[in-house]
């Protein structure tokens, strides 16, 4: 069996979102590209031996000249338990083969309804031939993995980045930075040197750090956490560490030092991975880099810590939208907002995707009943990408 490190990757590829389909009890379907049927026994045995770990059979299906609509077969398994891997969509019947293509187009929605769980491999030809005769079924995936390149290609959404915000260990919000900074240094100037008050000039540390990133003083806000963590040095305080770790990692993110804020989150999970945010930053600082599989993977660990986490399925809506997975990402920013609709960001980018994806008008109806005179600055975000539909005038 193949063990490449690109193969590897891709398998993993697909596990991670059939894993997030059983977790969610959605359909998914996806879409695997493959040049030679090698590719196609060594992948599908992968698949299975680890499916069988979560309880899953992997079901294979075959199309032939007498068996051009696979859910012929799909019908006669146990879809609870069975993932189906499909292949073969060249030896269908028809006038130029082409039955099983459109039987799929035909029947697009019944793998959406019976929550189907399916792996449709595909060679290049024929991945032109479905998209040709089955346009709409094509728009139903959820995915694309080419085994045929070098490297996985997901499909993104290239006109919209995911709007997020600072959630800050210290649940810090001053309206007067200027006073609160300077009645916090002052705090932190009188206190005692002394060992015992160590882990108290480490907490103010992390306030004065707060208030720096709201003014955006990233790098104020740097030295300020790394004077916290000094203060600790020689104290086993694994919660305090974990909390200005993760502060550290937010203004490295807002620096666009992705690498370097990973480096601390990975240890966080060391001193404490169930340090509320670790995950969900990590799965962020993942999104940012280009690393959207292991985003998945992460948000997914968050989300079992935290399920009532408004950042957390907000990031994870960012994650589906970047992937290009519109209706996952509407339903992840939806019930950010269910949990919290006094935080209206995961609303906005519930309309941006519903935008992008051409349903302007779903976008408009929904963004009148937001209360958008809460604390955001709305013209900023009207010039990010994807958020133009925010200057229509007729409507604001």
């Amino acid at each position: 069996m193949r063990e490449g490190k690109n193969f590897t990757e891709k398998i993993a590829d697909l596990i991670t979102e059939i894993e997030f389909a059983l977790q969610w009890k959605q359909a998914i379907i996806l879409f695997a590209i493959y040049r030679s049927s090698h590719v196609l026994d060594d992948a599908e045995a992968s698949l299975e031996t680890k499916l069988k770990l979560r309880g899953q059979d992997l079901v294979r299906v075959r199309v032939r000249s007498d068996l051009s609509n696979v859910i012929d077969t799909i019908e006669k398994e146990d879809q609870a338990k069975g993932v189906f891997s499909v292949a073969d969509f060249s030896q269908g019947g028809g006038v130029d083969r082409a039955d099983s293509y459109r039987l799929l187009n035909l029947h697009r929605e019944y793998f959406i309804e019976e929550k189907i769980r399916a792996v449709f491999w595909l060679t290049k030809d024929e991945a032109q031939s479905l998209s040709a005769l089955a346009p709409d079924f094509w728009a139903f995936r959820h995915r694309i993995i080419d085994f045929a390149s070098n490297r996985a290609t997901p499909e993104r959404s290239a006109s919209f980045q995911g709007l997020t915000w600072v959630e800050w260990p210290w649940h810090l919000f001053e309206s007067d930075t200027k006073a609160a900074l300077n009645y916090r240094i002052q705090l932190l100037e009188e206190l005692s040197k002394e060992f015992e008050a160590s882990v108290m000039r480490a907490d103010l540390c992390g306030e004065i750090a707060g208030i720096y990133v709201q003014d955006k003083k990233y790098a104020d806000a740097q030295a300020i956490i790394k004077q916290g963590l000094d203060n600790i040095s020689e104290l086993s305080v694994p919660q305090v560490e974990a909390r200005l770790l993760i502060a550290l990692a937010i203004v490295l993110i807002q620096m666009d030092a992705y690498e370097e804020a990973y480096v601390h989150l990975q240890k966080v999970v060391l001193l404490d991975e169930k340090t509320p945010l670790v995950f969900s930053l990590l799965a962020q600082t993942s999104r940012l880099a280009g690393r959207r599989t292991k985003a998945l993977d992460f948000i997914k660990k968050e989300l079992r810590l935290y399920p009532n986490s408004t950042f957390a399925w907000n990031e994870c809506g960012n994650i589906y939208s970047d992937l290009g997975r519109t209706q996952d990402a509407i339903s992840s920013y939806e019930k950010a907002f269910s949990i919290f609709p006094e935080q209206i960001i995961p609303a906005l980018n519930r309309c941006a995707v519903l935008a992008s994806a051409n349903r302007l008008d779903e976008a408009l109806n929904f963004l009148g009943k937001i209360d958008l005179s809460q604390a955001i600055d709305l013209d900023k975000v009207k010039n990010t990408q994807g958020f133009e539909f925010l200057n229509i005038e007729a409507f604001l």
